[in-house]
Protein backbone atom coordinates (compact mmCIF):
# COMPACT_ATOMS: atom_id res chain seq x y z
CA UNK A 1 0.00 0.00 0.00
CA UNK A 2 1.16 3.43 -0.70
CA UNK A 3 1.46 6.15 1.88
CA UNK A 4 -1.70 8.18 0.88
CA UNK A 5 -3.80 4.99 0.75
CA UNK A 6 -2.70 4.06 4.29
CA UNK A 7 -3.52 7.58 5.48
CA UNK A 8 -7.05 7.43 4.03
CA UNK A 9 -7.51 3.97 5.52
CA UNK A 10 -6.44 5.25 8.96
CA UNK A 11 -8.86 8.18 8.70
CA UNK A 12 -11.79 6.05 7.57
CA UNK A 13 -11.41 3.41 10.31
CA UNK A 14 -12.06 5.79 13.27
CA UNK A 15 -15.06 7.20 11.42
CA UNK A 16 -16.55 3.71 11.04
CA UNK A 17 -15.72 2.95 14.66
CA UNK A 18 -17.49 6.14 15.76
CA UNK A 19 -20.55 5.24 13.68
CA UNK A 20 -20.66 1.74 15.18
CA UNK A 21 -20.33 3.13 18.72
CA UNK A 22 -23.12 5.64 18.17
CA UNK A 23 -25.32 2.93 16.72
CA UNK A 24 -24.60 0.71 19.76
CA UNK A 25 -25.57 3.52 22.12
CA UNK A 26 -28.77 4.12 20.15
CA UNK A 27 -29.72 0.43 20.23
CA UNK A 28 -29.06 0.19 23.98
CA UNK A 29 -31.21 3.27 24.59
CA UNK A 30 -34.03 1.76 22.50
CA UNK A 31 -33.81 -1.49 24.45
CA UNK A 32 -34.01 0.43 27.74
CA UNK A 33 -37.07 2.31 26.45
CA UNK A 34 -38.74 -0.95 25.42
CA UNK A 35 -38.17 -2.45 28.88
CA UNK A 36 -39.67 0.67 30.42
CA UNK A 37 -42.68 0.47 28.10
CA UNK A 38 -43.10 -3.21 28.91
CA UNK A 39 -43.13 -2.48 32.65
CA UNK A 40 -45.69 0.31 32.13
CA UNK A 41 -47.90 -2.01 30.06
CA UNK A 42 -47.64 -4.72 32.73
CA UNK A 43 -48.75 -2.26 35.44
CA UNK A 44 -51.62 -1.06 33.21
CA UNK A 45 -52.68 -4.64 32.56
CA UNK A 46 -52.71 -5.41 36.29
CA UNK A 47 -54.86 -2.34 36.97
CA UNK A 48 -57.27 -3.27 34.19
CA UNK A 49 -57.49 -6.83 35.52
CA UNK A 50 -58.41 -5.50 38.97
CA UNK A 51 -61.04 -3.18 37.47
CA UNK A 52 -62.42 -6.08 35.42
CA UNK A 53 -62.74 -8.24 38.55
CA UNK A 54 -64.49 -5.41 40.40
CA UNK A 55 -66.91 -4.86 37.51
CA UNK A 56 -67.70 -8.58 37.27
CA UNK A 57 -68.34 -8.70 41.01
CA UNK A 58 -70.63 -5.67 40.80
CA UNK A 59 -72.45 -7.18 37.81
CA UNK A 60 -73.08 -10.45 39.67
CA UNK A 61 -74.19 -8.54 42.76
CA UNK A 62 -76.61 -6.31 40.85
CA UNK A 63 -78.11 -9.24 38.92
CA UNK A 64 -78.36 -11.68 41.83
CA UNK A 65 -81.80 -13.24 42.30
CA UNK A 66 -81.87 -12.35 46.02
CA UNK A 67 -81.33 -8.65 45.30
CA UNK A 68 -83.97 -8.63 42.57
CA UNK A 69 -86.44 -10.34 44.89
CA UNK A 70 -85.73 -7.87 47.72
CA UNK A 71 -86.15 -4.96 45.29
CA UNK A 72 -89.47 -6.38 44.12
CA UNK A 73 -90.75 -6.76 47.68
CA UNK A 74 -89.51 -3.47 49.12
CA UNK A 75 -89.76 -0.99 46.28
CA UNK A 76 -92.46 -2.42 44.04
CA UNK A 77 -94.62 -3.79 46.88
CA UNK A 78 -94.95 -7.22 45.36
CA UNK A 79 -95.75 -10.16 47.60
CA UNK A 80 -95.14 -13.85 47.18
CA UNK A 81 -98.17 -15.92 46.25
CA UNK A 82 -98.78 -18.37 49.07
CA UNK A 83 -102.00 -20.06 47.97
CA UNK A 84 -103.40 -21.00 44.63
CA UNK A 85 -106.34 -18.91 43.47
CA UNK A 86 -108.57 -20.08 40.65
CA UNK A 87 -110.42 -17.49 38.64
CA UNK A 88 -113.27 -18.55 36.44
CA UNK A 89 -114.89 -16.32 33.89
CA UNK A 90 -118.54 -16.56 33.01
CA UNK A 91 -119.63 -16.36 29.43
Amino acid sequence: MTHPAQLYFLLILPFFLLCICLDTVKVRWQIAQEFENQEYLQVSQNKLTEINIQLKTEHHHLNSPARIERHAKEVLGMVEITKKVEITYEK
